[in-house]
């Protein structure tokens, strides 16, 4: 079964990012857990008390930690309601963390495939000084992270910008794009950007491509040489100039 984390804090982003996920199952026949991580206060022991604790022997912190956790239980219940979810099984955890360590470690545990979560790609005062949770669960998960910025209708990948730099992706990197694309019959488009010959770079690109083939039936697969020194502005050039949105 095909596992899919959705962290939420209740926000519009992250209803945005559910209703993505709601969809990716259907197409995956998979579950949605949709998770909400309360962080973990300085003083708090609540994780050590177990579920059978009478609140009369609760500190302070831990009383507020746990009548946080009744309130968020009753609001993912709610939340799981509104959502038309066709058939797709939608679970609801509490994990008591930082958000980025509680997120991995969930994915973790339940060997979760994917992470899809909500993020403003804004560069506000808030995110830096706080930092944006969404590159923070990029940076230490072991597994995709799909992040979703505003809702989409009628979600449907047909194109996946695969970048690599043909040294560092390991190949369950590539088995996780090559199943993702059989799933949704989308093309990936794999590029490497670089100031070699372009010729000489596609049979590099060639060779990695046969090195790390997979059991998986990609519908196609097209190699993009593109010759140039600033990564990152080639890549979503390449992708924005054939109005690819996955990557």
């Amino acid at each position: 079964m095909y596992k899919i984390v959705v962290p939420t804090d209740f926000s519009k982003l992250s209803e945005h990012a559910l209703d993505i996920a709601l969809e990716v199952a259907r197409r995956t026949k998979g579950a949605v857990f949709l998770l909400n991580v309360i962080g973990a206060m300085k003083n708090y022991s609540f994780s050590s008390m177990g579920g059978g604790v009478s609140d009369e022997y609760v500190s302070e912190d831990d009383r507020y930690v746990l009548e946080l956790h009744r309130a968020n239980e009753r609001r993912l219940k709610q939340l799981i309601a509104k959502h038309q979810h066709g058939g797709v099984p939608v679970y609801p955890f509490i994990e008591i963390d930082d958000m980025e360590e509680g997120v991995n470690q969930f994915a973790d545990r339940l060997h979760c495939d994917l992470v899809v979560m909500g993020t403003s790609g804004e560069n506000t005062l808030t995110e830096y000084f706080e930092g944006n949770h969404a590159e923070k669960v990029i940076r230490i998960t072991h597994i995709p992270v799909l992040t979703i910025r505003e809702p989409i209708p009628n979600f449907d990948i047909k194109n996946i910008v695969f970048a690599t730099d043909l040294k560092t992706v390991a190949k369950e990197g590539v088995d996780q794009i090559e199943k993702f694309a059989t799933f949704f019959g989308a093309t990936v488009h794999m590029v490497h950007v670089s100031n070699d010959d372009p010729d000489r770079v596609r049979k590099k690109m060639e060779a990695f491509a046969e090195e790390h083939e997979t059991p998986h039936q990609v519908p196609e697969l097209t190699i993009n040489p593109i010759k140039g020194a600033k990564v990152e502005e080639s890549i979503l050039g390449f992708a924005k100039h054939r109005n690819y949105c996955f990557g």
